[in-house]
């Protein structure tokens, strides 16, 4: 088909109508070469400049208010796409997902963190990873805590720490027994002590108060005097049976150091508010030079914290003071009263003070005293009067490599 004069293309004789695609600043940046090619076709086709027009061209220009001629509306591919979707019957998603793929999500943020932002989290996840690799081996050791309170709790363990016995470090003067005594009044423990006293109001029938021992405190673990008040239950030709609870302030925070599985956490009545001790069943115990071992059934203890004071309570599950033999005289723990004329289980009115700094009830029992000054992390001990020497972690390696 002919389109006559409009056929024509740029000659030789009139190379100034001709364009190149490689033409730089003729036309638009956003032109793509298809778009160039078709530019450069109708540059040759029609020249405005000599009133040769492409057909049509006024009309446009004077119909510019016509709907044909108006610009494409929004979304008009997507319609169009629809129409045509719907008019062929084939599938379409009507609405995009609201979850982009992995791939391009992470891409997308990758290139709008800035380098800062990106350093900061990776050196988070560098500490995290070490965090990881350090704690790991602690955690395949079996070692766990159980907290009853802010400064108390015990520590779960599968063998017990190596802690060497030594000499107890006892204050006495020259020329006096290592064990000397003296009996002091209740009101004069009671200026001694850095917290005020606590005895229970419920003790089984039973038992009745024995003593009151006064201890002078180890200050790497304990702030002042530690008090000791005991309840016995005796019959001729039978072993006296305890209940014994031990009180002290913390220095620092202060674990007793459990088997893995022997102890549990219960709840405690603090003025009528209700909080969390530990129940533990067992304690360690050695023969001769062999590895000290976990012993059942034979001792019952609560460790449990009220108002910053520490209270270790013990009886004998022989005698039937079990879990709620001993949770009964701690929900009744309350503060002493010089003044009462009559205290559960009779009235004493004298308390042993012993040179000794910890008590000897609790001797061979083994703590672990949290310091975060301590660069060498947690020291162990022996409470007692058997060892008042404490134990770096080195001392520990060769039972717990995860501590190197």
């Amino acid at each position: 088909m002919s389109m006559s004069e409009f056929e024509k293309y740029p000659s030789e004789s009139q190379p100034e109508t001709f364009c190149r695609l490689d033409m730089e600043g003729v036309f638009p940046d956003d032109f793509s070469m298809d778009e160039v090619e078709f530019a450069c076709e109708l540059d040759a086709l029609f020249s405005p400049e000599h009133e040769e027009l492409p057909p049509l061209f006024v009309q446009t220009l004077m119909d510019s208010e016509d709907a044909r001629l108006q610009p494409a509306e929004h979304e008009f591919e997507l319609k169009t796409k629809a129409a045509v979707f719907r008019r062929l019957q084939l599938e379409r998603c009507l609405v995009n997902s609201p979850h982009p793929s992995l791939r391009s999500t992470l891409f997308d943020g990758l290139t709008t963190i800035s380098r800062p932002l990106l350093a900061f989290c990776a050196s988070c996840a560098f500490f995290m990873l070490l965090t990881v690799v350090a704690t790991a081996p602690a955690f395949a050791s079996g070692l766990s805590y159980l907290l009853a309170g802010a400064h108390s709790g015990v520590l779960l363990v599968n063998n017990a720490p190596v802690v060497s016995s030594t000499v107890s470090n006892v204050k006495h003067d020259q020329g006096t027994s290592k064990n000397e005594t003296q009996q002091i009044s209740l009101a004069q423990a009671q200026h001694l002590l850095h917290f005020p006293l606590f005895v229970p109001s419920s003790v089984p029938s039973r038992y009745n108060q024995s003593d009151f021992y006064m201890y002078g405190g180890d200050n790497s673990w304990a702030d002042g005097p530690i008090m000791v008040v005991e309840y016995t239950y005796a019959l001729p030709g039978v072993a006296p049976k305890h209940i014994t609870i031990c009180e002290f302030k913390p220095q620092r925070t202060v674990y007793l150091v459990v088997k893995n599985g022997a102890a549990k956490q219960i709840p405690v009545n603090h003025g009528g508010n209700s909080e969390s001790a530990i129940f533990v069943e067992g304690h360690w115990t050695q023969t001769g030079d062999a590895d000290a071992t976990w012993v059942y059934n034979d001792r019952s203890e609560i460790v449990d914290e009220n108002n910053g004071v520490v209270f270790w309570i013990v009886g004998d599950p022989s005698d039937g003071i079990n879990n709620a033999e001993l949770t009964s005289v701690a929900n009744s723990l309350q503060v002493f009263d010089l003044h009462a004329g009559h205290h559960i289980g009779g009235r004493i009115d004298r308390v042993t003070q012993s040179d000794e700094e910890t008590p000897s009830q609790f001797a061979n029992d083994v703590i672990s005293l949290d310091s975060p000054d301590n660069n060498g992390g947690p020291s162990f001990k022996l409470v007692g009067a058997t060892s008042d020497q404490p134990q770096s972690r080195n001392a520990l390696i060769s039972q717990y490599p995860f501590m190197q």
